[in-house]
């Protein structure tokens, strides 16, 4: 568990749910589930995984380590090749920066830099840039389309917002859709620290850490997602 933030809760085989806490070791069968309103990270060697909130995921045990998303979102960051992830519905692989939404029986995949691989029913299909794909329950993956235009970020923007520790910035964008995904990273990770979906065109943020943030969007319909938007910047200071 590289990072927790907010309500995230590990439970081992036969266990119950317990609080997870930052570097807390994961071992096969692990599950992982984030609340409503909260982030976590889980890091391998090779690759970080961004859990968004609502979700739940678990390490199986098979031949190859592979992590099953139950519900929810993940956002894959490989060094190479992509951690295998699973879920009802399909097996994801290949290479790129990924994302994979899970919900209503539906899995979407998205992949930002292209490689992603997602089979199903014996079918497999390869992901270009900003390309996703749906699959169904008992079906196919549906041929690649591109993701949908991205929103627009209105403040702050590529100006920096100054606020203080825990002071409240207002974000704002706009778009065609009534549902998005919000994503904060630090300056130099495309690992978000806040990973959290809002029905709203603005949410009240506000963060505990010093520091340069970006902050970014995607529309969201039903798991199917747009390409994110551009990247306003906030700036966090003591003073």
């Amino acid at each position: 568990m590289g990072f927790v933030e907010g309500e995230v809760e590990i439970q081992q085989p036969g266990g119950s749910w317990r609080k997870a806490s930052e570097d807390q070791s994961l071992a096969i069968g692990d599950r992982v589930r984030t609340l409503p309103g909260s982030t976590a990270r889980l890091e391998f060697p090779w690759t970080a995984i961004a859990v968004g909130d609502g979700s739940e995921v678990a390490l199986q045990n098979q031949r190859v380590l592979t992590l099953r998303l139950e519900i929810g979102r993940i956002d894959i960051d490989p060094e190479q090749t992509l951690l295998q992830v699973v879920t009802a519905e399909a097996t994801v692989s290949g290479s790129g920066r990924t994302l994979v939404r899970r919900e209503g029986g539906v899995t979407f995949v998205g992949s930002y830099n292209g490689g992603a691989n997602v089979e199903a029913k014996g079918a497999i299909v390869r992901l270009g840039v900003n390309k996703g794909t749906v699959v169904k329950t008992d079906g196919p993956p549906a041929e690649p389309l591109a993701m949908g235009p991205a929103p627009k970020i209105i403040a702050p923007g590529a100006d920096p917002r100054y606020v203080k520790v825990a002071e409240a910035v207002r974000l704002k964008w706009k778009g065609p859709e009534t549902a998005y995904h919000l994503e904060v990273l630090s300056i130099d990770s495309d690992v978000p620290v806040v990973s959290i979906d809002i029905s709203a065109l603005e949410y009240e943020l506000r963060l505990p850490w010093l520091g340069t943030f970006r902050w970014r969007v995607a529309g969201r319909t039903g798991p199917v997602e747009s390409e994110p938007s551009g990247e306003g910047l906030i700036c966090v200071v003591e003073k």
